[in-house]
């Protein structure tokens, strides 16, 4: 392939191409909200993304992009029509489903669904990549003679559960593909900024759950059951006093419990006790030792009360590792949106856990942050809280910021 094509192509052309897909996203924010709202409406967590699926679908379609969808209709590629020639492309990853969270919000677009909404961002995410792909789509005649590589939106599923991307990967989304980029809101970001960093962004997440069996009884005769309830309370307490002990004080590390489970009747002991939580550290090394801390505190908790442990860890994703000229090129798009000053380098990663990393073990990438947030600091609600919402406005500001990363990716020259 002739990586010098385009060269004649002036920058009067270039940016006409860019001033219409600007106008065009400005003119479609309306649509943006309205899909957002939909989304958002509508949650479907991970494994069940069908309607969400068809919505995209629909939408893609008509807009002329070439789709790859599968039977179960749980994700879809969509590939901006290029020139035959194109060997390569640069891919842009947007995560589809929504958190086990009750939406607490008092708006048009609250959460249909009881246990579950949107609090992670996603349906912004998913309408910010649909309305760029088409913007990119609406221009493909008129830059196909001088693409260097093609453009693929990777709308992926289970991102949650950690399990989306290696699904996306197995179904051959990165084939042909040398680069991925994706974005994440940030609350705590006012809209109009975008925060970008080399190297880890997120950190490598573990999530855990262990069973507690004893032996149920009447609540009056303890001595004749064994009672989870304790082991429960004594594992949560040995976790939050030990665990932190057991790693340097100075690596960023948290493990948090999430849940405690155990019986439903006010005069009877439950048969069993369950703990969920997650284990989060910027380092691997970090990771691990949380992770057998979670098996020594069970099995000491076992020890004192006569229960049985069962310890699973049912998610897992490794820290992202955002490659350094992915990162340069992302953040010249963004600076050709919000302005060179808009374009924020972050200090430390956060301990949240991506399995957008799971894509980078493959291939170059990387993740960054768009701002949502308006308003005081202290009023504004962070990620996975029920009462978390976005500024709507942002969703042109990241529709522009992936349109013009793709650009400027399948047309190098493209200003």
């Amino acid at each position: 392939m002739d990586l010098n094509v385009g060269t004649n192509t002036s920058p009067k052309e270039r940016d006409e191409i860019w001033r219409r897909m600007d106008a065009w996203l400005t003119s479609a924010l309306p649509e943006m909200i309205a899909m957002r709202r939909n989304l958002h409406a509508h949650p479907e967590p991970a494994g069940e993304e069908v309607r969400t699926t068809q919505i995209l679908r629909e939408n893609l379609d008509q807009a002329g992009l070439q789709l790859s969808v599968w039977d179960d209709l749980h994700g879809l590629i969509a590939d901006v029509q290029a020139a035959s020639d194109v060997e390569s492309h640069v891919a842009i990853r947007a995560d589809i489903d929504c958190v086990e969270v009750e939406d607490e919000k008092d708006v048009e677009w609250r959460s249909t669904r009881d246990g579950c909404c949107h609090a992670c961002g996603h349906d912004a995410h998913a309408t910010m990549a649909c309305f760029a792909a088409m913007a990119v789509q609406r221009e493909s005649k008129a830059i196909s003679p001088m693409m260097h590589r093609g453009a693929r939106f990777i709308f992926q599923p289970a991102e949650e559960a950690a399990t989306g991307a290696s699904d996306m990967i197995a179904r051959g989304a990165i084939q042909q593909v040398d680069q991925i980029v994706a974005l994440h809101c940030e609350p705590y970001l006012d809209t109009g900024r975008v925060g970008v960093r080399n190297g880890p962004i997120t950190s490598h997440l573990r999530s855990f759950s262990v069973r507690l069996k004893g032996r149920g009884g009447h609540s009056a005769r303890p001595h004749d059951s064994i009672d989870p309830i304790p082991a429960a309370v004594n594992l949560v307490s040995l976790l939050y006093q030990l665990a932190p002990r057991s790693v340097d004080s100075r690596r960023a590390h948290c493990i948090t419990v999430t849940a405690l489970r155990a019986g439903d009747a006010i005069n009877a002991i439950p048969e069993s006790a369950v703990v969920h939580g997650t284990i989060r550290a910027a380092r691997l090394e970090e990771a691990q030792t949380l992770e057998q801390m979670v098996r020594t505190c069970a099995e000491s908790a076992c020890t004192a009360t006569g229960c049985v442990a069962t310890i699973d860890f049912p998610h897992a994703a490794p820290a992202t590792d955002n490659d350094p000229d992915v990162v340069s090129f992302v953040a010249q798009a963004a600076a050709d949106v919000v302005g060179a000053e808009g374009v924020i380098r972050l200090d430390l990663p956060s301990l949240g856990g991506e399995d957008f990393a799971i894509y980078q073990k493959h291939i170059p990438g990387a993740m960054v942050r768009l701002g949502t947030g308006h308003g005081p600091h202290e009023q504004r609600q962070p990620l996975h809280s029920g009462w978390f919402d976005i500024d709507e406005s942002a969703l042109l500001v990241g529709a522009r910021l992936l349109a013009r990363t793709a650009l400027k990716q399948i047309w190098p020259h493209a200003g």
